[in-house]
């Protein structure tokens, strides 16, 4: 539901019981095609939701069906290994003594199948979203192969790179040609950074997964609507309008408990990728009109699709700075993660930076960039900050005088060119107000990042989880099966005089409690991204 009308207020309001609850199932053949209907009581029932799993949505009920038949194990039943379920609740309206249904999702089972006590006359079902069909719960497990992904297509005759190949397109391959979904959307993410290889015995969620995380703030979920698998950035809230005002959750409010976890509150994060090996290196270079030029000994032919190029920089850049090789041409140099020409000041004098050669098809002409990788090791920090200067100063190795705080600062100390500020002006986690709690990321995945850009992206992603998710608030109301996560809210806790906005991160229904238990995290609409 994009809209909470009046008559959804009226009906929660107007509950106190799950006496007038409906659980609705329908069963779906391997299509999704309703193959049979059943109208349930609920005895016991709850539901999760959580924006951070990977299996986003689970459900447990007990439940009594309104018919008997065909709901006992066999393969003709309802209840079977090849059936799976849509679920919606439904709410009695006495004012025109009609149930209202809210659909709950798409589910599969996550035991055997559902089960039938023919004494009781209760059916019991443990299911989840489409997920566990990934994950080798529900199928999903891949047998004796290998499968792999090149990070680019080569001409076999001449070996050059024809094309680098994208992360989207090893989803939409892996999701159509081994799990044989169709009904996806799929955003854009990036180029493969380089080759993956996968065995047998891993799951296709694994294999999802890992594409996902190899750029930061991306999720994936199957849709509650129409069940389309959905790979897209987290959504950041930033212009979404309020889903419930804090009038509404006043109105069904039952308790609230807000509290911090300090053990996860961190700061700064500092992100060490992939050391990087370079095919080619000069310290002999020059700068002129915005354009570096070395003579590089047996760099041949014109420049080479995918060599990595390693110089050290006599000046400081201009924005729009080009690179010139052997006399083969200036070419531009960009940025990785957003391909726009680097800014001014990006390339610092007296540092070795290496370069990435990539040539692309636009038009029918080739078009060769210079996309900056950092330097010999992908590194950056990114920093929570209120944004004031501190006025305060300390000395440095050099003897320098560096202000407390500023980026001259985090550039000094943490010996790293890439420094960004997170700017919230009333976060109570800046290091303004706690002073430096580092969170340093080395080795295993983070070995995976190949540039600074990319190593700046997970910085940042890793400090939003560490300062920013962790400002949480839980309160239980009267139960709203209608909601999700993501969704941006305003609600004044009990201990404030000023309501603030807050985003859903998980969610708990009990329908026999007739309750539901919010979990969400503060949302700071002065959000600022500032980069040395």
């Amino acid at each position: 539901m994009n809209i909470i009308t009046q008559e959804d207020l009226l009906i929660v309001l107007q509950h106190s019981s799950n006496s007038l609850i409906k659980l609705k199932i329908e069963v779906l053949d391997y299509n999704e095609k309703i193959i049979g209907i059943l109208e349930c009581g609920i005895q016991s029932g709850s539901m999760s939701i959580n924006g951070q799993s990977n299996v986003r949505r689970t459900a447990h009920f007990i439940v009594q069906p309104t018919i008997k038949e065909k709901i006992k194990l066999t393969e003709n039943s309802l209840l079977w290994l090849n059936k799976d379920i849509r679920m919606s609740i439904g709410l009695y309206n006495p004012r025109n003594r009609e149930y209202k249904y809210y659909p709950l999702g798409y589910y599969v089972y996550t035991d055997t199948s559902g089960s039938y006590d023919a004494t009781t006359e209760s059916l019991t079902i443990n299911c989840a979203d489409f997920m566990k069909k990934l994950d080798g719960t529900k199928n999903g497990q891949l047998g004796a192969l290998i499968i792999r992904f090149p990070a680019y297509q080569k001409n076999e005759e001449t070996g050059e790179i024809i094309e680098y190949n994208t992360i989207r397109n090893a989803v939409i391959t892996t999701l159509e040609n081994l799990a044989g979904i169709a009904n996806h959307r799929i955003d854009d993410i990036g180029e493969l950074p380089f080759d993956q290889e996968f065995s047998a015995g891993c799951s296709i969620l694994s294999i999802l997964t890992t594409f996902r995380d190899l750029y930061p703030n991306y999720e994936m979920f199957f849709d509650m609507d129409t069940n389309t698998f959905v790979c897209q950035t987290v959504p950041s809230c930033y212009e979404d309008d309020i889903y419930m005002d804090n009038s509404f959750l006043q109105r069904v409010l039952i308790s609230e408990s807000a509290a911090v976890d300090m053990t996860t509150v961190r700061n700064i994060c500092e992100v060490w990728g992939k050391t990087i090996e370079a095919d080619f290196h000069s310290e002999a270079c020059s700068y002129s009109n915005n354009v570096y030029s070395s003579d590089i000994p047996g760099y041949e032919g014109g420049y080479s699709n995918g060599e990595v190029i390693a110089l050290k920089i006599p000046s400081a850049n201009q924005a729009g700075a080009g690179l010139n090789i052997n006399g083969f041409g200036a070419i531009t140099i960009s940025n990785e993660a957003n391909e726009e020409p680097i800014k001014e000041n990006e390339l610092k004098p007296d540092n070795i930076y290496a370069f990435q050669i990539k040539k692309k098809r636009i038009n029918g002409q080739d078009a060769v960039k210079a996309y900056v990788l950092g330097q010999w090791q992908a590194h950056a920090v990114n920093v929570l900050t209120n944004g004031t200067k501190s006025g305060k100063f300390v000395t440095g190795s050099d003897g320098e005088e560096y202000e407390l705080y500023s980026k001259e600062y985090f550039r000094k100390f943490y010996n790293c060119e890439r420094v960004d500020f997170t700017i919230i002006e009333n976060s109570p986690f800046t290091v303004e107000e706690l002073g430096e709690i580092p969170d340093i990321k080395v080795g295993g995945e983070f070995e995976n990042i190949t540039s600074d850009d990319l190593a700046a992206d997970r910085a940042k992603w890793e400090n939003q989880k560490n300062c920013r998710l962790t400002d949480n608030i839980t309160i239980t109301t009267a139960l709203l099966p209608f909601l999700d996560v993501n969704k941006k809210v305003s609600y004044k806790r009990s201990d404030s005089d000023l309501e603030h906005q807050y985003v859903i991160s998980s969610i708990s229904h009990d329908f026999v409690g007739f309750t539901t238990a919010i979990t969400m995290y503060r949302f700071y609409p002065l959000y600022e991204l500032q980069t040395i």
